[in-house]
């Protein structure tokens, strides 16, 4: 089975530093290499950076905000290779346009919703795929039905377990209002606990005002955007994650990752979180920053090899791959039919 990704290109792939869709194509693409499949990702490739399958940039450099022109630069290249692959599989929304095209020449086509889609991005009639139930239910109510959930998935071997944990919490993703870092600041701050940040700045404006003023170096310390291998090492090494998220969130790959470490999740009980995070087994469920000071004063109870145990379970990479490899299948059957 040869297998066409379309990355996103506001990062490389796989990313350096943050990445979520990249990070999950990235993964998903070597699963399916090691399973034997042929497997091209397009996207933006980083320099010096060799994979297990085959990387073409369409840009040299990530596009933060892509307009009209690199749109159609990187659809036309999708169309242009499409030709030379059984199954077309897409992670950018707006590349719907293109998909609908190659599935009207004939190609099985998949569209993963790495977000909620716009009205116009669901109009088009490609199969989609939702990545938490909860994100299911939300475009059933909406009259889109995704062809199937399927969970992201991590390479859980890149994520060393840890039992000893030293005395910080951490945040861990991108720093705007909508993933709530202001509240997991005064979270710590009221339980007396030393918090990490880690992740890029999304919103100036906002780190300028809920931030910043409370970064002292001690306490609460800000260490920016980091490479792979030292986030990985905070994962493991902090008593929690928090994940104070403020909205419906589609799915949070970093509290898989914190989770393949042994580090349990406190997160906002809201979307993905509830599916992710089993309460009172791998982490605490929470509605407000009483509850989640509270919380913090219990992570000790956990049990981290469970944290563990669960996300090799449902959240490896291995199963990723294999519920996508059906889905692969299923669609090349009803071409044959």
């Amino acid at each position: 089975m040869r297998i066409l990704h379309a990355s996103h290109i506001s990062n490389f792939t796989p990313p350096i530093g943050y990445g979520g869709i990249e990070l999950v194509v990235d993964t998903l693409a070597r699963e399916l290499v090691a399973r034997g499949r042929k497997v091209r990702v397009l996207g933006v490739k980083p320099p010096g950076v060799e994979t297990t399958y085959e990387l073409m940039s369409v840009f040299k450099r990530p596009v933060n905000q892509p307009h009209m022109w690199h749109k159609l630069r990187y659809s036309l290249a999708l169309l242009s290779q499409a030709r030379e692959f059984d199954v077309i599989h897409i992670h950018v929304q707006w590349l719907a346009p293109a998909a609908s095209v190659i599935q009207h020449l004939g190609k099985p086509t998949l569209l993963t919703l790495h977000a909620d889609p716009s009205a116009e991005v669901a109009g088009f009639k490609v199969p989609m795929v939702a990545i938490s139930e909860t994100q299911r239910a939300r475009l059933e109510r909406r009259g889109i039905k995704p062809v199937a959930v399927v969970y992201n998935g991590i390479d859980v071997e890149k994520y060393p377990f840890s039992a000893e944990k030293e005395d910080f919490y951490l945040y861990l993703g991108r720093i705007d209002g909508s993933k709530g870092v202001h509240i997991a600041i005064q979270a710590a701050r009221r339980a007396g606990e030393k918090l990490i940040i880690i992740g890029p700045v999304a919103d100036g404006e906002y780190f300028r005002r809920f931030v910043e003023p409370y970064i002292d170096g001690v306490n609460i310390k800000y260490l920016g955007e980091v490479e792979f291998g030292v986030k990985v090492e905070y994962l493991a090494r902090a008593k929690a994650l928090l994940y104070p998220v403020q909205y419906e969130e589609f799915f949070g790959i970093v509290m898989v990752e914190a989770l393949a470490t042994g580090t349990p999740v406190i997160g906002f009980a809201r979307g993905s979180v509830t599916e992710i995070v089993r309460h009172g087994l791998t982490g605490f469920l929470v509605r407000d920053i009483d509850e989640m000071t509270e919380a913090i004063k219990l992570v000790d109870s956990l049990d981290r090899r469970e944290c563990r145990r669960d996300i090799e379970r449902r959240f490896s990479s291995r199963t990723m791959a294999e519920r996508y490899e059906r889905l692969y299948k299923e669609l090349l059957m009803l071409k044959q039919a």
